[in-house]
């Protein structure tokens, strides 16, 4: 009898080792909408805001804080637009946003009430074709609407939460504390709008994709490639400064600027070839993981 009480006691669960935590899967990478317009205006976009840089770059020499100012609304306007078009927004797939579902008014005009004397005769018959028009100017503007909101969110949060945090990550890596605030705060909104704005509109505020953001572990797509483009543009943007030529577009925070226009573009455009979209950043080797795993 003690040989049997003791076998159910070794396999109860209480027992048992304790298992590693399940953690969440990952959310896969963001593609571009499937739309033709959405994938030229992918690739056009860089080179607009390439073109941008570089055509008022001799008056962001001149005089950066004015031209900072004057060049954040258009910045603004092109990724918004970049968004809308191009972009699924945070909870929706690209097919959900190139075709939004039908609604209870849509499927209530598929299939029209019968009278109950004859199958063939309906309730009321009406103009069926002024109320199919006006269904679809409701789809269309619910459609429109579902983009827009988390756009201006997501413009809003970048202003009022990635600038912040980005204006202090700029003075802990060595922009001037005491002096240059605006062209710190400036700078900040830039690289904001070109790193954040896209992230919050496709995640929204998802905590764990957020980890994997600040991490450096999201599988790269075009937004999170533009995002790391943007950042690394920066940082080795920021490498002329201190260097003694004592040229005028060595101020800060040009060459920053400069930088992280630059990584953008190629950040956006790598990150979808085939040899780095869907990639991550390994910073532990593989099989390093497994035996810790295994010891463990």
């Amino acid at each position: 009898m003690a040989s049997e009480t003791a076998s159910p006691t070794v396999n109860s669960p209480s027992s048992t080792p304790t298992q590693a935590p399940v953690e969440k899967p990952s959310t896969p990478p963001v593609n571009i909408l499937p739309s033709p317009t959405a994938r030229i205006y992918s690739l056009v976009h860089p080179a607009l805001l390439l073109t941008l840089c570089t055509l008022r770059f001799e008056a962001l020499v001149a005089d950066p804080i004015r031209e900072l100012l004057a060049d954040l609304p258009w910045l603004a306007f092109l990724q918004i637009t970049y968004v809308l078009i191009c972009l699924p927004p945070a909870g929706t797939t690209p097919t959900e946003a190139s075709f939004p579902a039908p609604t209870d008014g849509e499927d209530k005009k598929k299939t029209p009430p019968r009278s109950p004397s004859g199958p063939g005769v309906t309730l009321r018959p009406g103009k069926p074709g002024l109320r199919r028009k006006q269904l679809a100017g409701k789809h269309d503007f619910a459609g429109v609407w579902a983009k827009l909101m988390p756009a201006f969110l997501s413009l809003s949060l970048t202003f009022l939460l990635a600038t912040p945090i980005l204006a202090v990550l700029l003075v802990l890596f060595g922009a001037p504390l005491t002096t240059h605030n605006p062209e710190t705060v400036l700078c900040a909104a830039h690289i904001a709008l070109l790193c954040a704005t896209a992230l919050v509109y496709v995640h929204g505020v998802d905590g764990y994709v957020w980890k994997e953001v600040w991490g450096i572990s999201r599988p790269a797509d075009a937004v999170w490639g533009s995002a790391l483009g943007t950042g690394l543009g920066a940082w080795f943007g920021a490498i002329p400064i201190p260097l003694d030529w004592d040229r005028p577009w060595q101020a800060f925070p040009i060459t920053i600027l400069v930088g992280a226009y630059i990584g953008y573009a190629v950040g956006s455009l790598l990150s979808r070839t085939p040899l780095l979209y869907g990639k991550r950043i390994q910073f532990t080797p593989v099989e390093d993981e497994e035996g810790e795993k295994k010891t463990n």
